[in-house]
């Protein structure tokens, strides 16, 4: 096969599983009445079976192209909560490809992208899949938990705040110690936030069960996924 047509072949690939992520995206499942953000979708999964399919590169391509593709779609290119909200989808699905990339190498079984593979990989041991699921979701979580609690709810706070006045605050925060601060805190979706205790309280209880639900899915569904596209050796010769 010539070179410009592997590369056209990769890009059919590319596009394909854009595709089919950006329409997963759009079905996005509620997991709190009332909470906007707290919404989950399955397109996690298209991720990570193209982080297996083409490696990174085209990997963090496709997250960026379901980002503006989806927002797009749904008219909400221009809204600042909105972007924000894909600024966290990048980050957690970074931090998704990234913990299956660690967990995968220090098991001893990250294998070059099928798509390059001039082998057919060997299916995940029972035992490794419980290592990539519950790993995957621990690190996920704890990320993200992480991320929440001192960055990105801030932001999206102080946006909400800003350009939709859903809350109040006095002030644009960009970490949660001035956020604290600022007595709008005080009302926050009817809540007082105010304090590290009740802050706290309220991304764990909030976002755990998304990051948790995110971990879990994406994972239960793509290992299987996994081992059907190297039972059939869909990609071998592809070159």
């Amino acid at each position: 096969m010539s070179q410009n047509h592997y590369l056209i072949k990769k890009m059919i690939y590319l596009v394909t599983l854009t595709a089919i992520s950006v329409v997963l995206g759009l079905f996005e499942i509620p997991l709190a009445p009332g909470v906007d953000w707290l919404k989950l979708d399955l397109s996690e999964v298209i991720v990570l079976i193209t982080f297996m399919i083409l490696g990174f590169k085209n990997t963090f391509i496709l997250i960026i192209l379901r980002g503006i593709t989806r927002q797009f779609i749904q008219g909400d290119l221009l809204i600042p909560t909105e972007l924000w909200g894909e600024v966290i989808a990048l980050i957690a699905s970074l931090t998704l490809v990234g913990s299956y990339y660690l967990l995968s190498r220090l098991l001893g079984r990250h294998d070059k992208p099928l798509f390059n593979a001039a082998y057919s990989s060997e299916p995940f041991k029972f035992w490794e899949s419980i290592v990539i699921i519950f790993g995957v979701t621990i690190i996920l979580s704890f990320v993200l938990l992480l991320s929440n609690i001192f960055v990105t709810t801030p932001v999206y706070l102080s946006l909400l705040s800003s350009y939709s006045g859903v809350i109040q605050l006095n002030g644009f925060h960009f970490t949660v110690f001035s956020l604290l601060e600022d007595p709008g805190m005080m009302n926050v979706f009817g809540l007082n936030l105010s304090s590290w205790e009740a802050y706290t309280t309220f991304i764990l209880v909030n976002y755990g069960l998304l990051n948790v639900s995110k971990g879990l899915l994406t994972t239960l569904i793509t290992l299987p996924l996994r081992e059907r596209l190297v039972y059939f050796n869909l990609f071998q010769n592809v070159r």
